[in-house]
């Protein structure tokens, strides 16, 4: 299974591209030289990647033909009836809201939050659903991540690679990033990859740029998760090829930024987030959930600062307590805390692109499943070679360690197919 389907281009509107899957179109950031129209490409995060031969396309098309529209059945039978009449009162009335496409206001999602039931649960994530499958249909992206460091200078109390912490350390070289990315695309089908470290300035500015160039001759989605560097650094990077980056901002509230992260602050964070939007990538953001001392209304305010910052993709996960960590005695959030985040998350923005994070998959076997049945969309396979990915250890007990990437993959596409979810490119 490829983690995107060839798509032809139908139309060109100066810097972006009309692309048409089978009848549905998406549009994408026109980001090669000598594209035309009815020339073949992939696409990934809303941006044209590669152009592909018309003949390998058209094979390519041809073994989705029929899945394609089995699995786009599939979805729509999953998005169905959310049994509205378990909810009363105000919930009732946000669903109602909803389900006219109003936009919802902080009273609204603080309603929404305070859902308990099993059952209004149950509502609120097929309503999330149905939102998800209603702007993006079976659409869903898969990428590969890739940790190349577990060097840190930071010092986060909640991180398992913070500078304080006592673990083995790693880097992978240059060398060994390209073939794990080759091998992705060769043989596993990947068409955009997260580089993710932790901020370790051994890979200086010129190191990354060479990196970047040497991967972007690989025709991929290069997605940057590096942390703090400077905004010239960031527009190099742009500049060398790289088109989408990650970076949480981890909590809305100051005060508690302020107690977890020592010698930095909210503002900062977000002003470079801001800045990354403006360089023009494709922007992941988001938080954690369940840090200590936040209330009700501090998760709210996370999901609508993450809707302002207007990333195109979604990003939050639990705290997981973790061994040798200021905070590993904090009580760990529940799963159904999260599903109910991404819910909240996907019908106060129908629009986003929603990441399943391995730190929910950590909570529940389950998770994943319940994730995307809540509105997620989008999904990580973890690409770090095996001797390598035990020792990034953000978290503890962190979910696939100990998997094949060949074992993960089959998993999801498993699950995917189960779902009925198509790799295709959701567009902007």
């Amino acid at each position: 299974m490829c983690y995107a389907i060839p798509a032809k281009v139908v139309e060109i509107k100066k810097n972006i591209a009309v692309l048409d899957y089978f009848g549905e179109r998406r549009n994408v950031v026109l980001d090669l030289p000598d594209i035309h129209i009815d020339d073949y490409v992939f696409a990934q995060g809303g941006i044209l990647v590669r152009k592909v031969d018309e003949k390998e396309a058209l094979a390519v098309l041809d073994t989705w033909k029929d899945l394609f529209f089995e699995l786009k059945e599939i979805d729509q039978q999953l998005a169905q009836s959310s049994h509205a009449e378990k909810l009363s009162g105000n919930a009732l009335a946000v669903l109602q809201k909803i389900n006219l496409k109003q936009t919802l206001t902080k009273e609204d999602l603080l309603i929404l939050n305070a859902l308990q039931n099993p059952q209004e649960l149950s509502v609120l994530y097929d309503v999330a659903n149905q939102v998800r499958q209603r702007v993006h249909g079976n659409a869903s992206c898969v990428h590969g991540i890739i940790e190349f460091s577990n060097y840190c200078r930071g010092d986060c109390f909640y991180c398992g690679i913070r500078r304080e912490r006592s673990i083995e350390r790693y880097r992978m070289t240059e060398a060994e990033i390209l073939a794990t990315t080759k091998q992705a695309i060769d043989e596993y089908g990947f068409k955009a990859i997260v580089l993710q470290s932790g901020e370790d300035l051994y890979y200086d500015e010129d190191k990354l740029e060479h990196l970047v160039k040497a991967l972007r001759q690989l025709g991929i989605l290069i997605f940057l998760s590096i942390g703090v560097r400077p905004v010239a650094t960031y527009k190099k990077l742009y500049a060398a090829g790289a088109r989408a980056a990650l970076m949480r901002f981890e909590t809305s509230n100051p005060v508690i930024f302020n107690e977890l992260r020592p010698n930095t602050t909210l503002d900062e964070r977000l002003t470079l987030i801001r800045e990354l939007k403006k360089i023009g990538y494709v922007l992941a953001t988001g938080f954690l959930i369940g840090l200590p001392h936040e209330q009700p209304e501090d998760l709210v305010n996370n999901i609508l600062l993450t809707q302002e910052l207007a990333p195109e993709m979604y990003s939050f996960g639990p705290l997981i307590p973790t061994q040798d960590t200021p905070l590993v005695h904090a009580p760990t959030i529940s799963v159904e805390q999260v599903l109910k985040t991404i819910a909240i998350a996907r019908v106060a923005s129908p629009d986003a692109n929603i990441l399943v994070t391995t730190a929910l998959e950590t909570l529940s076997l389950e998770a994943k499943r319940q994730a995307l049945l809540a509105g997620a969309n989008s999904m990580m396979i973890n690409l770090t070679p095996r001797q390598y990915r035990p020792l990034y250890s953000i978290y503890d007990h962190r979910a696939c360690n100990d998997q094949t990437v060949a074992a993960n993959i089959q998993e999801t596409i498993q699950l995917l197919r189960d779902l009925g979810r198509a790799p295709m490119d959701v567009g902007l």
